[in-house]
């Protein structure tokens, strides 16, 4: 059996380290590179073939055409081992800006508090849009986006979860939660953020963007809302 090329086994774990860190809450990173040695192993003439190109421009190109292949291998598996443990299929992905997290949180701490279906959730959000709209709350991706964002949550540390549930359920104000932390109300609202950033970290980071839909709140019902989906490749 043809042999790997050397510049092939410094590249998994570079790569498999890059993709860790998007999804270390739901894979891990061996697992990654087993993933990738495997795809590579599929491939090994020819980045055999491209790696040995006499013209060393070309071979770099070659040699950054193969990282990238590979990295988007890696996150297509990483991708699914998420959606696997999470309950839905990939083409549901979503990513999520800091507004999106700050409008469906209420939502989703209140179903781990006080026992709220999301199910019920998604009727209330969905109820509030126009007939005939072509929303993703009509169907299985808003349900998708709620049960996502509930396990982010219970990924965070207990002071994470804390910070948020003050924010985002008990519409505590930033004096409020600088009093509760013991802290200035510039450091209140900087942990407030960095709880948000953690989060966003647990569901894959923050993307660039296809299209959207905005949330507003009225009388406590969601309206409409706003989910930020990528391209699944």
């Amino acid at each position: 059996m043809t042999e790997l090329h050397p510049v092939i086994y410094d590249l998994v774990p570079s790569v498999a380290n890059t993709i860790h860190r998007r999804y270390k809450a739901h894979v891990e990173k061996d697992d990654i590179k087993q993933e990738l040695m495997a795809w590579a192993m599929t491939r090994v003439e020819d980045h055999i073939i491209d790696l040995m190109e006499p013209i060393e421009e070309r071979r770099r190109h070659n040699e950054q055409r193969i990282a990238w292949q590979m990295k988007r291998a890696g996150e297509r598996y990483a991708r699914k081992e998420k959606a696997a443990k999470s309950g839905y299929q990939t083409n549901d992905e979503a990513y999520y800006e800091s507004a999106t997290l700050g409008q469906l949180l209420p939502f989703v701490i209140a179903s781990i508090i006080d026992g709220t279906v999301l199910e019920q959730a998604q009727e209330m959000i969905s109820d509030g849009q126009p007939k005939g709209s072509s929303s993703p709350a009509e169907g299985g991706n808003l349900l998708a986006n709620l049960i996502d964002i509930k396990n982010g949550f219970l990924k965070l540390e207990q002071v994470d979860q804390s910070i948020l549930r003050m924010r985002h359920h008990e519409s505590f104000t930033l004096q409020q939660i600088a009093q509760v932390l013991e802290c200035a109300i510039s450091t209140a609202d900087r942990r407030c953020a960095q709880s948000l950033r953690r989060l966003q970290d647990n569901l894959g980071g923050r993307v660039p963007l296809t299209y959207h839909w905005y949330v507003t709140v009225k009388a406590g019902r969601l309206t409409r809302f706003l989910v930020y989906r990528s391209f699944n490749s």
